[in-house]
């Protein structure tokens, strides 16, 4: 199944409206593909992908926030980020984007992920970021649908691999998302977080669902079966 009948079946046959995100891990920045050139949160990155149609590589330096780059094997174990880049994204997660009442409660949360998240055993330089069909052989895969469309492409795959799949809430989306569809190789869904909501201009009604490229094939392979 090539990329123009993915985004057939996608927006034809299941009515999702936005478009399906890439992700790649780089071990050394890409030479064809251009920098990302700013700083920024990972999920706004990914919203610049969505709404100006980019691809573009980003580094550690472009990340003002631990918990993209805990996400993508930049910073696995938050050990890169000096203390000072550090502060400031504890200081934006409580005081601007209110995800956390106080630093303490945040530090909380980072220890329960890092106890129930996959972690990367190596550490990447970059991480493209493109629509589906403009990064060459990503490792993640990111669609936005209804309840309804992300039960379909998840029944799907459950009816053909005989599983379950994960869903989690409360803090910060690409920390449970990306490590278990590119670590483990698992799809996974969230209601996700004020901050990656508003980043991916999320409708009230819409849901992210993370999946490798192949699990996504047994997806649609199967939609006749479970609709």
């Amino acid at each position: 199944m090539n990329i123009t009948a993915i985004k057939a079946i996608l927006r034809d046959t299941l009515g999702i409206k936005k478009e399906v995100i890439a992700l790649k891990c780089a071990k050394e920045p890409p030479a064809h593909i251009n920098a990302y050139g700013d700083m920024n949160n990972i999920c706004y990155m990914m919203g610049e992908v969505l709404e100006e149609k980019k691809t573009f590589y980003t580094t550690l330096k472009d990340h003002v926030c631990t918990l993209g780059c805990a996400a993508t094997g930049l910073d696995p174990r938050l050990q890169k980020m000096d203390e000072a880049a550090r502060k400031e994204t504890e200081n934006y997660h409580v005081a601007t984007v209110n995800i956390f009442p106080t630093q303490e409660i945040q530090a909380r949360a980072e220890q329960e992920a890092q106890m129930l998240f996959p972690h990367f055993n190596e550490t990447y330089a970059a991480v493209i970021m493109g629509r589906l069909g403009d990064v060459l052989e990503p490792d993640a895969l990111l669609l936005f649908g209804t309840p309804e469309q992300i039960h379909v492409l998840t029944r799907a795959y459950c009816y053909a691999a005989g599983t379950f799949i994960k869903g989690f809430a409360g803090m910060g989306a690409c920390r449970m998302l990306l490590p278990y569809a590119i670590i483990n190789k698992e799809p996974i869904f969230t209601i996700s977080d004020r901050a990656w909501r508003r980043a991916l201009a999320l409708a009230p009604e819409e849901l992210t669902l993370a999946t490798p490229p192949d699990k996504l094939l047994i997806m649609l392979e199967h939609l006749d079966k479970v609709r």
